[in-house]
């Protein structure tokens, strides 16, 4: 079996990189429980003879998405540019769907090489009737296997179809189809086993591994009533490890009037602190208000914009920027690239 060797022997294969899901999971009997049981032996099963043959695997995590985190997937990105560097000409990543959206964003912010990363995943364990884990590798390793797919940065690979890693959310939990790109559809799609590109898609600034991304960065939601407990904690002097804060606000991007003076403090001691707005499709918005905690008031005070990302994706692409050591303008320009 061929397991990720260092050598240029890897020329004309595609890495599979395991990092955990539904995908890998099988139903043990004995404890009445999912497990993370499926080896790379039975992935590559899954295949035809002639493409299991062209793949190294990379077993490197089989852990939930959600005990993942910003470095956990910084290092993850350091794998997967190893296997280029190895020789690999494509990847595909399967992981769990709790947080893929987060993780194949974060690898095609700082993916610089012209190999397609290819992740995929399972909307249920991979012996579950109507599974789609055979089908959604399947597809994945076609399409890192394809041409059309070079240059592309990060796709996501499901229900036969390649979605941006910039564009795609998870719209449901409980579907086969959970996710989709609202207001824009898929890049690609597959045809029996022809790759087809539908549309090109502007990416962001790639800023490659040159550092690692902050780790503190922290994401705040404003609900109906919500009281400043949260971001008073996160204000005070003893929580200096704090990097950034991103602020999901209400509508065009409000927040409650008692958060002002915390977001002053934060402001104030050069801690970078972003408006989003909560909305599944929403865009900042500095309308001609006078109350306080207006979108427009919190630009005025020295809060950053976040235009038009979700609130997960400004996250991701702060703690990005902080640790690329970008200044205050250069953060602002790049969240607002898209």
């Amino acid at each position: 079996m061929r397991r990720g060797k260092s050598e240029m022997s890897n020329r004309g294969k595609i890495a599979l990189v395991l990092a955990g899901g539904q995908i890998g999971m099988k139903f043990n009997p004995q404890t009445n429980t999912c497990q993370p049981n499926v080896t790379a032996d039975e992935m590559l099963s899954w295949l035809p003879a002639e493409i299991a043959e062209k793949i190294f695997v990379v077993d490197w995590s089989r852990q939930p998405s959600s005990h993942y985190t910003i470095r956990m997937t910084a290092d993850l990105i350091q794998v997967l540019s190893k296997t280029v560097i190895d020789g690999a000409d494509g990847i595909v990543v399967t992981c769990g769907t709790d947080t893929l959206e987060e993780m194949a964003y974060l690898t095609d912010l700082c993916w610089a090489y012209p190999q397609p990363v290819i992740f995929t995943a399972g909307a249920l364990p991979s012996d579950s009737r109507g599974a789609d884990a055979s089908i959604n590798l399947y597809q994945s390793v076609l399409a890192a296997f394809s041409r059309e797919c070079w240059g592309a940065g990060v796709l996501v690979c499901l229900q036969d179809q390649l979605f941006a890693a910039s564009e795609i959310t998870e719209t449901a939990c409980h579907r086969r189809n959970a996710f989709s790109a609202p207001d824009r559809g898929p890049v690609g799609q597959l045809i029996l086993d022809r790759v087809e590109i539908l549309r090109q898609y502007k990416r962001s600034q790639v800023l490659e591994e040159k550092s690692s991304p902050a780790r503190n960065v922290e994401l705040l939601f404003a609900s109906l009533g919500g009281n400043d407990n949260y971001i008073e904690f996160l204000a005070a002097d003893e929580n200096s490890n704090l990097d950034g804060l991103v602020i999901a606000g209400f509508g065009s991007g409000n927040i409650p009037p008692s958060w002002i003076p915390h977001v002053k403090k934060l402001v104030k001691e050069d801690i970078p602190v972003v408006i989003t707005s909560r909305c599944h499709q929403g865009h900042t918005r500095g309308m001609p208000y006078t109350f306080e905690g207006n979108m427009a008031r919190l630009i005025e005070i020295g809060v950053l914009d976040g235009g038009g990302l979700r609130p997960v994706q400004a996250r991701i692409k702060l703690s990005v920027a902080i640790g690329a050591g970008l200044s205050r303008q250069e953060i602002q320009s790049y969240l607002l690239e898209g």
